[in-house]
């Protein structure tokens, strides 16, 4: 496949005769900054945030080709669950005597027909009415024959009110990408990825995608009493539980013993199932694909296999050379694959993991426990402030401002284990309380994030102090004029 680059004058040219239609009314709060990396920001639902995590549009994602849709600090009920989500690796192989072999990227964006779209300079963030989003899989499997449904290019995010979902578009020569992510209330992600056309130039030869999800997963990261991540193979048919302690790789085996993967925080034993889905299981790992799964440590700005060849490369220094995974970041690679059957050119194929939570019943013991058992990962039960009680062993949180010194505001975030009435204050260097920053009812385990604004203040040190019922904490803050 050629990459193409080509500016379409006529779509551009009626974009600039189109009537921004007026904001639907949200339930979440998004920011874009169209240029920057990353691209923007994301609370949902907005008076109560669940989910919270920054994205990047595909044009400016990390990797030799691209990584689709990215996400970056992923926040579940103000824990951190993942700290970078993307698809760096994409490819695709031709039947004997078609098209060879390519591999593809992914910082193309493609045209979609999105409602809502954002004025300047936000143009690259549409506040889609839910169910309106189209691409060309939905062109295709609607029973039309290619193309693009609009000019729109960047990320929509449709509002279903249980479900969040954010959509990109992508393109690689006649290829069409779409990448979404699905964000539940109860804490399930759903990673969409499918496979279609615009043109039939070799569509209609028989042809394997598949594309290289890359999960680094932190869980409860830079909380105080966290663990080591681990992570573990399931066989639910057998019972069996391996962790894995070095670097690894492999297939799910026969789709009938059910496998799946899990990333696991040893101390709060909470963590991620990544369960493959009945799309990706029709179509086997071969010599082309050759793996499965990968659980390597984390190396900074490793996003890839480094390589521009057609198959993936595993036995690289960016991925499985056989380092430790005990104590270690570890990254979590998980293949989807799709068969792109032969004489149906226009076919959209749809695939992806689904993640799901779990977490163990028993309060944990402040140890790294490394015998979990079959039903602990069946559990699916979201992180709650029950399971990360060891990430507050005095009851509360109370985090650094940020930023810190500030001029002439900041940012601090508390939280606490147990609900209760507390009062956040500002007092300075000789212990005069000179504000008031919160006081009401705390929710347990919920972030509160409370602004302080020093600019009535002097310049100099203060003492902002949590108190409540049960809890008192303090931390310091600068003022600098």
């Amino acid at each position: 496949v050629m990459r193409l680059s080509i500016t379409c004058l006529l779509a551009a040219l009626g974009l600039l005769l189109t009537v921004t239609p007026a904001r639907a009314q949200l339930n979440y709060s998004a920011t874009a900054n169209c240029s920057s990396t990353p691209t923007g920001h994301v609370e949902w639902p907005v008076d109560n945030p669940v989910w919270t995590f920054d994205y990047t549009r595909p044009s400016h994602s990390a990797g030799i080709d691209g990584s689709g849709l990215e996400l970056h600090n992923v926040h579940y009920r103000g824990y951190l669950i993942l700290r970078r989500a993307h698809t760096p690796i994409l490819n695709v192989e031709y039947d004997p005597g078609g098209c060879g072999c390519f591999r593809d990227w992914s910082d193309s964006e493609a045209g979609m027909a999105v409602t809502n779209p954002r004025p300047s300079p936000e143009n690259c963030l549409a506040d889609a009415d839910a169910g309106t989003v189209e691409t060309t899989c939905d062109i295709n499997l609607g029973g039309g024959s290619g193309g693009d449904a609009g000019s729109f290019r960047g990320v929509a995010i449709e509002d279903y009110g249980d479900e969040l979902v954010l959509t990109s578009h992508m393109s690689a020569g006649w290829y069409r990408y779409r990448i979404k992510w699905h964000f539940y209330l109860d804490g399930r992600i759903w990673p969409e990825y499918s496979f279609s056309a615009s043109s039939a130039t070799c569509t209609s030869e028989g042809h394997r995608h598949h594309v290289y999800w890359r999960f680094d997963f932190d869980l409860l990261t830079g909380q105080p009493g966290n663990g080591p991540d681990q992570v573990w193979e399931v066989n639910p048919a057998t019972g069996s539980r391996t962790m894995f302690t070095e670097e690894a790789q492999g297939t799910w085996g026969d789709p009938e013993d059910g496998i799946f993967w899990a990333v696991r925080d040893a101390r709060a034993r909470a963590g991620y199932v990544i369960r493959p889905s009945a799309a990706d299981l029709e179509l086997p790992v071969d010599n082309f694909s050759k793996v499965d799964f990968m659980a390597v440590r984390y190396v900074p700005g490793n996003y890839d296999d480094g390589s521009t060849g057609c198959p993936i490369n595993p036995n690289v220094s960016q991925l499985d050379n056989n380092e430790s995974l005990v104590g270690q970041d570890v990254v979590f690679w998980y293949r989807s694959g799709a068969l792109h059957n032969a004489g149906n050119p226009w076919e959209c194929d749809i695939v992806g993991p689904t993640l799901l939570p779990f977490r163990r019943d028993r309060p944990p013991t402040g140890a790294d426990d490394d015998e979990p058992t079959l039903e602990e990962f069946l559990s699916h039960a979201p992180i709650e402030a029950a399971a990360a009680a060891a990430t507050m062993p005095d009851g509360y949180e109370l985090e650094r401002a940020q930023p810190n010194p500030f001029n002439p505001t900041t940012t601090v975030r508390f939280r606490v284990a147990d609900a209760q009435r507390v009062t956040l204050a500002l007092y300075d260097a000789l212990g005069r309380r000179v504000a008031t920053l919160y006081e009401g009812y705390a929710e347990a385990g919920r972030h509160e994030s409370v602004r302080v604004d020093g600019s009535g203040l002097p310049s100099g040190t203060y003492t902002v102090v949590l108190e409540g019922e049960a809890v008192r904490g303090t931390t310091r803050v600068v003022l600098i004029k």
